[in-house]
Formats: C-alpha cells, structure tokens, sequence
C-alpha cells in the first residue's frame, strides 16, 4: 500500500527547484530516517571494478510500475469520453526507464513485487472498461479482465526488448493491504477472500512464459520458485503474502519454507557460489522508505524464514516494498531494500524507480544503484485507475540518464568488500 501524497496544484521542474543530485560517494540523509537509519562513513573506497565483461549480471528493480500504466483505449470497452491510463508523459518516462534497462545489458531482470497498482474489481467512476462490479460474481470477472490487462502489457514490454524477467509478488499484485477491517472492510474481505485468483492472474501473464519448473507444493505453488541463471547464481523467489487467520499475512506457509530449505541445501551441496533470495518485503529493520506503508516479515531476523537463509549462507535477500534504498547485514547476509514507483512524485528523487546492477566476477558480486530524477512533475489532475485513491500525478517526465547513488562490493563468502552512498550499510 502506497501512502497518498498530499495534493499540489503546481507545476514543478526538478531544475527549478535547483535540484541536488546524489553523488555516489556522499553521505544522503533521509527525511524520514531515525538516528538508527543515518548513513554511517563508507566501509571504505570502491576498488577498481575488474576491466573485461563480467561472468554474469542481474539488474534488480522492485516496484516497478506499482501503477496501472497501459492503453485501454484499445479495448473495445473503451470509447470516446471515457478515461485512459496511458498519456504521452508515461509512454516517454516509461520508455526512458526501460531503455536504461536494456542499456546495461543485463541477463535477466528481477522485479520483486507491485507491478500494478491492482485496485482491481471496483470502478469509482462507473466507466465499465473492466465490465460491471454491482454483484460479487462481477467484481471477480472484472478482477480477471484487468489482471490480464495490465500483467499482460507489463510483460510484454520486457518481451519487445529480450530482457528476461523473473518476479515476486507484492501487495499491490493482490489487491494491495489492508485486507482486514479497514475503512472499508466489506471491500477489504472481499479482496482476501480473492487472493488466489490475484496471484493466478500473475502467474499465468507474467511468471509462467519463463517456465521455471522447481515450485513449492501448497498456496504458493504459482508464485514461488527457484532457478539458475547462472552455473554459479541461484535465484529463489519466495511469496511473503500467506492467507491465514482471516487476513493476509507476510509470511512463508509451511509447505514452501519446507522446499526453501531444502532447495538452499542442495545448491549448497553443489557449491553454489552466489545464492539470491527476493522476496517483497524487507525482513530485517529499520530500513528508509518513502510513501509506504511499510510491510514487514513477521518476526524479522528470528523468522524460521531468515534462520533457513542463515543456516544455509544465502548471499543476498533483495527486496522491495519501501520505495527508498537501504542495505542491513545480519548473520552474513545482506538484505538490500530497493526500488521504487514510477509515479512517484518527490522531485529529489526519493521514492522513484531506481535498479540495482549486480556484475558476478568469480568470487566477488559489484553492485550499483541508480535512481531517476524527475525532471517534470505535473500535479494539476490525475492519471486515471480503476480505484480513486493513489492516483498518480497527472504527468511525470524523468531525466533521460539516471544518478549514482552508491556501489557495494560483496564476497561469495559473506564477506562485504566496500560499500559507499546509499549502499553504506546502516547500523
């Protein structure tokens, strides 16, 4: 769930503003840090990055779009008068990101969570694009019809330009929290009571084209799964988004923390050189965030799910959720919280898109952020959803290159190299 924005009714440019951008080796504070969140010194410089290409590399976004972004004008619900969630401004900033993707030339893209914004099954506005949503038969069709809208476009633009791209669940994906009480808990038992069917939507339009066949059995048989994409580099993405005790909870069921542990084990056997966990929400805390509601796994470090990725030695636990950039370490792994929406409308630059580069030269992983600075923000109207709240800004245009803001260097056992900028561990 996103934190709505307090409305503005101005045009502002980044440049404007003088806007200060993050240099990778500095310091950044955080507005919404408590002491226990400051940027300690840098461990120390970043050596120099080996010369040649790496032996693999990853690019790692969360919470990108955590928006509704496609042209409904092309179903044939739509006609003249009625809203679209598509305009010029995010065809460019959408573009602009993606082409940066594709730039860097990753082997696979990892998106951990909220692609959508997923306010499915409701229509504030009376439009019928997604049919009608009176009866509780007609919310589920509508569900299914925008589900494979927008999953179905979300995917289709990592296909046009051959990135391969593996994904986790987040809470926008079903339906987005609370699903209990709430300032409308008719609607909010309704969307838990719909869960499963959210997350079969993403798993037929999103997850299911990359055929990755090592899956729990149980609940989250469709959205987690283990793969290789590399001899040396396993990928495990879980879903932290368990239905129990009348609400959803973010928490491993018993079935896939079983196969997790026993899917750890066998890369461990084999010697495996990197082990990667993402998953959607950050587990251990505090970590900085910007228009979140911040969701945590429940119990933190002393989670049976964290205990299995310590007794097993996982690398890196990659998660999204915060909107804002953060790195802990406990018990040699690294949680790197990360990513952020595109709609996001902080003219600094928090709480929008970045990507983590992550480059595999043997024994040691370099890894970098960059954040995309808005440098256009239209807040007179709003961008058309299904569901009136979170809107996002009518117009946002982001700069064609993105900003530095920090490096980490990482050993394949557990050892942290060099840090700097918002990769500095916080303590």
């Amino acid at each position: 769930m996103d934190i709505t924005r307090p409305a503005r009714a101005a045009m502002i440019t980044a440049s404007a503003l003088g806007l200060a951008l993050l240099g990778a080796s500095v310091a950044v504070p955080d507005a919404d840090a408590s002491p226990s969140t400051s940027v300690p010194s840098s461990t120390a410089p970043a050596p120099a990055r080996p010369e040649g290409p790496a032996d693999y590399t990853f690019l790692s976004s969360p919470d990108f779009m955590n928006c509704d972004l496609a042209d409904v004008s092309k179903l044939r619900t739509w006609h003249r008068g009625l809203p679209n969630s598509w305009n010029s401004a995010y065809a460019k900033t959408v573009d602009t990101i993606l082409d940066s993707f594709e730039a860097e030339q990753p082997d696979d893209v990892l998106v951990a969570g909220d692609l959508v914004e997923g306010h499915w099954g409701r229509d504030d506005d009376n439009t019928g694009i997604f049919g009608p949503t009176r009866k509780p038969k007609q919310r589920t069709a509508a569900i299914k019809r925008a589900a494979d809208f927008y999953f179905s476009r979300w995917r289709q633009r990592f296909d046009a330009r051959d990135l391969p791209v593996y994904v986790a669940v987040g809470d926008h994906d079903i339906g987005d929290n609370p699903w209990r009480g709430g300032e409308d808990p008719r609607w909010n038992r309704f969307k838990r009571a719909h869960v499963g069917a959210f997350k079969h939507a993403l798993y037929r339009k999103v997850i299911a084209p990359s055929h990755v066949p090592n899956r729990p059995h149980g609940s989250a048989r469709d959205t987690a799964y283990a793969t290789y994409l590399d001899p040396e580099v396993l990928l495990v993405t879980v879903d932290v988004f368990r239905v129990g005790g009348g609400n959803v909870v973010p928490q491993l069921d018993r079935q896939q923390l079983r196969w997790l542990d026993r899917t750890l084990g066998q890369a461990e056997r084999r010697g495996t050189d990197w082990l990667v966990v993402q998953g959607h929400v950050p587990v251990l805390k505090p970590v900085r965030s910007t228009g979140s509601s911040l969701l945590y796994y429940r119990g933190g470090e002393r989670s049976p799910f964290w205990k299995v990725m310590a007794k097993h030695h996982v690398d890196l636990y990659l998660n999204g959720e915060v909107h804002d950039i953060s790195v802990r370490r406990e018990d040699g792994i690294t949680q790197i919280s990360h990513g952020g929406t595109i709609q996001m409308a902080n003219s600094d630059g928090r709480g929008s898109t970045n990507y983590l580069l992550g480059e595999v030269f043997g024994d040691t992983m370099w890894l970098r952020d960059e954040l995309f600075i808005p440098e256009t923000i239209d807040f007179n109207g709003e961008l058309w959803q299904v569901g009136a709240s979170h809107r996002p800004v009518i117009r946002k245009v982001v700069r064609d290159t993105p900003k530095n803001v920090g490096h980490l260097v990482l050993t394949s056992d557990n050892q942290l190299l060099a840090s700097d900028g918002l990769l500095t561990p916080l303590r």
